[in-house]
């Protein structure tokens, strides 16, 4: 899987997360990865409010139902991409940044069962990361997936334990896969 061409957040808190990130700017730039694009958490964008008005800023939408999970959001494209647990399932969804409707989700299998760790059951850590017409996903039982940015359609799926021998940690898998040339990597 090293080549790309084969290879206790609450809901709320999903929703004022993206709230945040799209209210700051209506021509934002993109944020396709986990803290940004260079993955320092750095803005590049200029002209950002220096003080927040006292009532806050008007909403621009408003979304419930995204599911449970630690994801953070990833931006590209006119597009909002996250991870959660939905019932009994481990999903991808994207959104439209305009008015926050679903594109697409797609279901990558059962969510993991943590077990015996007192906190962050609720679902997936990953940010998802985009490249290009690609999107990349870790699950908290440490499966990886590629997925079309249009549809959500997998591309493939593969198991960090049952591909390349290793364990769950106590704590689970809860990384953003990065993409680096020819080459994702996953920890």
């Amino acid at each position: 899987m090293s080549n790309k061409e084969s290879v206790r957040h609450t809901k709320p808190l999903i929703g004022v997360v993206i709230w945040t990130i799209l209210s700051s700017s209506a021509f934002a730039d993109d944020w396709p990865q986990w803290q940004g694009p260079d993955r320092n958490a750095i803005s590049k964008e200029g002209g950002l409010l220096r003080e927040w008005p006292q009532d806050g800023l008007p909403l621009a939408w408003k979304i419930t139902g995204l599911g449970g999970g630690y994801s953070g959001p990833s931006i590209a494209a006119g597009r909002i991409f996250g991870m959660s647990n939905r019932g009994d399932d481990e999903v991808v969804w994207a959104l439209s940044e305009k008015d926050g409707k679903e594109i697409w989700a797609t279901r990558l299998g059962p969510g993991f069962k943590q077990k015996d760790w007192p906190q962050g059951k609720e679902g997936p850590g990953c940010t998802p990361t985009v490249d290009g017409e690609r999107l990349y996903v870790e699950g908290l039982g440490g499966d990886v997936a590629c997925l079309q940015v249009k549809d959500g359609k997998i591309i493939w799926q593969g198991s960090l334990q049952k591909n390349f021998g290793g364990s769950v940690p106590p704590w689970s898998d809860r990384e953003s896969p990065l993409v680096d040339g020819d080459r994702l990597i996953c920890t």
